[in-house]
């Protein structure tokens, strides 16, 4: 009987099987597996630190994986397939535009409202705390990270701590919150382009975003970095822009040398208050990338000093924008600050237009990053990640799996030695078995980009029926960016590394806080259409 075990397996071998007579070898797909392979055969290690429990769908709290009867089982003779696992490739840099890109963004256009429905003296407060907050819950999951290292995205994480039955429910939250958050990076682009240049409507702009992401939604995350650095630029020269031009305005509105009114004390009701938290959440939202990202780090071991770099660097902008932009505009500020920019002239009415095309191509360096997650689960659960065959009676080869976290490499391999121990595990295979793999691997390769098309097809229909950005952001960060950022991976720490006392106060305080904001969200946006 044929197993087919993921790279979480920490089974050393298997229970022996009949091998065939006829001496084969190991197959590995020529069209994708080995140039992966010979890619990553410098930095392979096998060495475990900490206990190698395995990925929730993959086994029980005891370790047994591929066990009869089980989800991962197939039928078939003469080997097991077993996921290959690519050591990372990014360094620290590319991994930290890569966050930067992640966290800096839609989120930041809403601050200034946020500020303005909160007031001066628990908007700032909240902001920092809301930031503080979703760094810690990040280390917490890469703690859990250390744990094991084969946790491949969020709901690996998530699903570690929480067993087999939270992790289903985990996925569909995180489906749910990513599709709402790349639907809204779709209604940005579109709504901004139909403003500053309105040569096609706001819905065949978004068909023309779709035309942009689909290529580069087949890119390696070390070459999304290339963008993502270009998304960077374009956060500062909006924030520069912002300021400077806050500056050069003698009168009000837009102006920091004459102030629009504000309000010291939240002004606008109970329900805008926690539609503001709800929005200040949703900026920090980077949790449901970041595990993929530390996953193609070359060096994992940095995973905690570039969090804490990408999230200062994060805050010191969230603050300058949501500052200036509630100086600038008070009251009257809008969901977006760039359309404030665009309708007021101020100082200068083409770096006005500048700043707003910042905003314009800022979401198109986001979409593939986040769409990258969606992908990831999908072919983790159709089993379409690339195998390799070895015997039923052979011992999984260390290329399948990763070191620890906490790791250095300290294995050089060069191809010659991946070759000679592919060639270690010939026996017991036979040509049938290699012939019915090596289709598989084909297929695999044919459906992983049909179902990276698949979602950019459909997060674009989604934009089509979109509500308002406000509405939207709030929804996201008030209900869903409380569950993902501070419930969950809190909960499953407290599964995974053991909980503490506060724990259950926090989780508690989280719900409560998710429930509210959520309905605050639903609650206004209908009063907007009332409207």
């Amino acid at each position: 009987m044929s197993r087919r075990l993921s790279s979480s397996s920490p089974r050393a071998s298997t229970s022996p099987a009949a091998t065939s007579p006829a001496k084969s070898r190991v197959t590995i797909a020529a069209d994708e597996i080995t140039p992966l392979l010979r890619k990553a055969s410098r930095s392979l290690s096998n060495t475990f630190y900490g206990d190698p429990r395995p990925l929730a769908r993959n086994g029980d709290a005891n370790g047994r994986i591929g066990e009869e009867g089980s989800d991962d089982e197939i039928d078939g003779e003469g080997g097991r397939e077993v996921e290959v696992y690519i050591p990372g490739r990014s360094t620290f840099m590319q991994t930290l535009l890569n966050c930067l890109a992640d966290i800096v963004g839609t989120g930041l256009l809403a601050c200034p409202i946020a500020i303005a429905h909160l007031g001066w003296v628990f908007g700032p407060l909240l902001l920092v705390l809301t930031g503080l907050v979703s760094l810690w819950t990040l280390k917490i999951m890469l703690r859990i990270i250390e744990k094991d290292r084969r946790l491949r995205s969020f709901t690996d994480v998530i699903g570690y701590g929480l067993g087999p039955i939270g992790e289903k429910v985990v996925t569909a939250l995180f489906f749910s919150e990513f599709a709402i958050w790349i639907i809204a990076l779709v209604v940005l682009f579109s709504d901004t382009l139909a403003v500053v240049w309105p040569i096609y409507s706001t819905d065949e702009w978004k068909i023309v975003g779709l035309i942009v992401i689909i290529p580069t939604s087949f890119l390696p995350l070390r070459y999304l970095a290339f963008s993502s650095g270009l998304g960077v630029i374009s956060t500062y020269v909006l924030v520069g822009i912002l300021i400077f031009s806050g500056i050069a305005t003698p009168t009000s509105p837009g102006s920091l040398r004459d102030p629009a009114p504000t309000d010291l004390w939240p002004a606008h009701g109970a329900a805008k208050a926690l539609v503001a938290i709800g929005l200040l959440v949703s900026g920090f939202g980077g949790h449901g990338l970041i595990p993929n990202l530390i996953r193609d780090m070359r060096h994992p071991k940095q995973a905690d000093r570039m969090c804490e770099t990408a999230y200062g660097i994060a805050m010191v902008i969230y603050i300058a924008v949501a500052v200036c932009g509630y100086l600038m505009y008070g009251r009257n500020v809008s969901d977006e600050i760039s359309k404030d920019l665009a309708r007021t002239p101020g100082f200068s009415p083409m770096l006005n237009n500048v700043a707003v095309w910042m905003v314009a191509l800022n979401p198109l360096t986001k979409i593939p990053l986040g769409l990258r997650p969606f992908s990831d689960i999908l072919f983790s659960y159709l089993h379409l990640h690339p195998t390799i065959l070895i015997p039923e009676s052979q011992k999984t080869p260390h290329v399948t799996r990763p070191s620890s976290l906490l790791s250095v490499p300290s294995a050089t391999s060069s191809l010659t030695a991946l070759q000679a121990q592919a060639q270690a595990h010939t026996d017991g295979l036979d040509l049938a078995a290699e012939r019915q793999h090596n289709r598989r691997e084909r297929a695999k390769y044919f459906l992983r980009p049909v179902i990276r098309l698949v979602l950019a097809v459909l997060v674009t229909v989604g934009a089509l029926v979109m509500p308002s950005f406000e509405s939207s952001m709030a929804i996201l960060g008030g209900g869903f960016g409380v569950i993902m950022i501070i419930v969950l991976p809190v909960w499953a720490a407290g599964e995974a590394l053991g909980w503490k006392r506060w724990y259950g106060a926090v989780i508690a305080a989280s719900l409560v806080l998710a429930a509210a904001g959520t309905g605050a969200a639903i609650f206004t946006a209908r009063d907007t259409r009332d409207l």
